[in-house]
């Protein structure tokens, strides 16, 4: 193995890397899987606590088992929905900073936290397809939630299509912006045929209480790819 493959094979493999020494010392196991080299193994943590969550979670009394796959559905819809709106917002404060400093660090964040955003939104499309096989016995593509979850992901992909091309930090924020007000102004239009409204907030406490620790370990999950994301950014990509 020659010393190039060596060093991409070190780059990869980085935010997996974990001492296991450092089980002995309670206090700072914390801090490693807060730390960058520890994003790999608490994304696996955070993963198996929300899976976790959602089986012990109480099954709604219609949906009965599906309910499992459902909280997963709905917690990846709300922390992709908040990611990418707090990318439009950190884009907003990125673009008002220019005034005092040209170049900084919330282009690299916007950027980070709208591609983490859209990572979050592709996976919950295909749980979205599943729960709704396990709950109506098939897929209804026409229905308009899923017509606005394409039209979102195509926006998404468009918008970094855009970033990698255009390369300039105030595009890059705009345009973050632009999508998080597309995004809501999406979902707030569009009608719900088989899809029931804000089926959460209707539920009893104890299925909102669990709905909320999940959707909680999954924006803890978002916030450290995010970081990881902002890592691997090459710092060209984020600066005039």
């Amino acid at each position: 193995m020659t010393q190039r493959r060596r060093d991409a094979k070190l780059i990869f493999f980085a935010p997996f890397r974990f001492d296991v020494f450092a089980l002995r010392k309670p206090g700072s196991v914390m801090r490693r899987l807060l730390s960058r080299e520890g994003i790999g193994v608490s994304l696996v943590v955070l993963a198996v606590a929300a899976l976790l969550l959602a089986w012990a979670a109480p099954n709604d009394v219609t949906l009965a088992g599906t309910s499992k796959v459902v909280y997963i559905h709905g917690a990846l819809v709300w922390t992709s929905l908040l990611t990418l709106t707090t990318a439009g917002v950190v884009g907003l404060a990125a673009l008002a900073a220019m005034l005092i400093k040209r170049d900084n660090v919330l282009h690299a964040w916007t950027l980070a936290l709208g591609r983490t955003g859209l990572l979050f939104w592709a996976v919950y499309i295909p749980v979205s397809m599943l729960a709704s096989q396990m709950a109506w016995n098939a897929v209804f593509l026409a229905e308009p939630r899923y017509t606005t979850s394409f039209r979102v992901l195509a926006i998404g992909v468009i918008v970094q299509v855009i970033i990698l091309l255009v390369n300039r930090p105030v595009v890059s924020s705009a345009l973050h912006i632009v999508q998080a007000v597309t995004l809501w102004a999406l979902l707030l239009t569009t009608p719900s045929i088989l899809h029931p409204d804000n089926p959460i907030l209707r539920s009893v406490p104890s299925i909102q209480f669990f709905f909320g620790l999940i959707v909680l370990a999954f924006g803890v999950a978002a916030l450290q790819v995010a970081r990881l994301m902002s890592g691997f950014a090459p710092r060209a990509r984020i600066s005039e």
